[in-house]
């Protein structure tokens, strides 16, 4: 992506500092080359939480020197002044998506926007000439998927998918470990993820509530889980069986109000919260709800949510191995228990609890009928920045050195994407039909044993 003013080969030619393979020993484009490129013209659509920090206020404080922002896109007018005011740099503002495209010229276009319209906006950007960088999930449902395969097939563009869950150290590792064969071929896995109840309340009073939006937690939140799983297999979904429900939140809730700032139950609901006392989520949205009526502090009690507390499913691959997975909101623990099964031995990680380490330890156990090695600790620190570390690692891959090899193959494509969003569409599915579900039944998209 993006737009070089001078081409790798004549940089060679011109500069009487290197000579030789030099540079081409160094893939990625330095800081000194950088001094003779042009900086990426990038824009963003979607002005929420992640569209305005991660991708807005730290672009412009991390990556400034690489990328330009040349516009912020949202439906809602108030929320995109704010945004430019907290991103700073005074940003142009638009509340059409092509308006802005065909003005600014972007060579990326930033997809931060709610779920359901993700593929309207990385569609709009591939048939106008963008690169796409998308937030996950890619989208909410296979018929959507298949839309954007079609215009990346079309438009020849290219979509990444922000999948930070892959960059962590400790993850990478873990990676590392399989792709050297410590556990020699991956049988099965067994991955459990509980999160809090706070945690599990901040989607119920959100558009997550509802799966015509954000597809249900299988969707919105297991897609990161699938796409590691799926990475860490290295092998294409096939079959899904899961079960799910809701038991305490939406309908089943003792207490109901229009939103937590105009209840009568304050004093006794367990999820009341107050969104004024926040200044930054008051200022994105409760100061701007009146522009298109999206309300960020729901009554978690609301009667018509339609997503689940807990799941579990059972995938099956193409390679034969499978996948023993959960979800768990009701419990007062965040974290998770990860295990993944080979032919020579077993990694295992459990990670979360309170208070934070700043590592993680790798646990191998070796299969001793068939392998010759020791069971073996390996302790991961932590890096500094969000998801473990894996946020800024991700970030200096998409915006500082976007050519710099990735022999982990750490950053997603659509493909990555379609295969991460469909486990979880089958999965529901799976719940409210009471059967397994096909993948190879949602796409075109052919199945493969080994993803290569």
């Amino acid at each position: 992506m993006g737009n070089k003013s001078i081409s790798r080969k004549d940089f060679i030619k011109t500069s009487g500092v290197l000579t030789g393979g030099a540079l081409l020993s160094k893939p990625y484009i330095s800081r000194a080359a950088n001094l003779f490129r042009e900086k990426r013209k990038m824009a963003v659509v979607g002005t929420g939480v992640r569209g305005v920090a991660m991708f807005g206020r730290d672009l412009r404080n991390n990556y400034s020197d690489y990328i330009e922002l040349v516009g912020l896109c949202d439906i809602n007018p108030g929320r995109l002044k704010y945004a430019q005011q907290y991103v700073g740099g005074n940003i142009p503002l638009y509340t059409n998506l092509e308006e802005m495209i065909r003005e600014k010229q972007p060579g990326t276009l930033i997809v931060t926007s709610r779920d359901d319209v993700h593929h309207e906006h990385i569609i709009t950007g591939l048939k106008m000439g963008c690169d796409i960088i998308t937030e996950k999930p890619l989208t909410i449902d296979e018929n959507k998927a298949q839309e954007i395969v079609d215009a990346e097939r079309k438009y020849n563009g290219k979509v990444i998918v922000t999948f930070n869950y892959r960059y962590p150290p400790y993850r990478a590792k873990i990676k590392e470990l399989i792709l050297e064969g410590w556990i020699g071929d991956v049988k099965s896995v067994d991955f459990h993820w509980h999160i809090t109840h706070s945690h599990l309340m901040n989607y119920m009073q959100r558009w997550h509530g509802y799966r015509k939006y954000g597809g249900s937690l299988w969707v919105h939140k297991s897609t990161h889980h699938f796409d590691m799983i799926n990475w860490f297999i290295n092998s294409d979904p096939t079959e899904v069986f899961a079960h799910a429900s809701l038991e305490r939140f939406g309908k089943h809730g003792p207490y109901r109000g229009e939103n937590c700032r105009n209840c009568r139950f304050t004093d006794q609901c367990p999820y009341y919260w107050d969104i004024t006392k926040n200044d930054h989520l008051n200022g994105l949205y409760a100061e701007n709800e009146h522009h298109d009526g999206y309300i960020r502090d729901n009554c978690v009690f609301r009667e018509d949510i339609d997503i689940f507390e807990k799941q579990s499913a059972v995938v099956t691959y193409a390679n034969g191995a499978y996948l023993n997975y959960s979800l768990t909101g009701d419990t007062e623990h965040e974290g998770y228990t990860l295990a993944v099964n080979g032919s020579l031995g077993r990694i295992e990680v459990r990670a979360g609890g309170w208070p934070r380490s700043s590592s993680e330890d790798i646990i191998f156990m070796p299969n001793k009928r068939y392998s010759d090695r020791e069971e073996q600790i390996f302790t991961v620190q932590h890096g500094d920045g969000g998801h473990w570390g894996g946020d800024p690692i991700m970030n200096d891959q998409l915006f500082k050195n976007p050519d710099k090899p990735d022999p982990l193959a750490q950053q997603a494509g659509v493909r990555d994407g379609v295969m991460s969003i469909l486990v979880g569409v089958a999965a529901r599915k799976s719940v409210d039909s009471g059967a397994p579900v096909k993948i190879e039944d949602l796409t075109d998209i052919p199945l493969h044993p080994n993803r290569g």
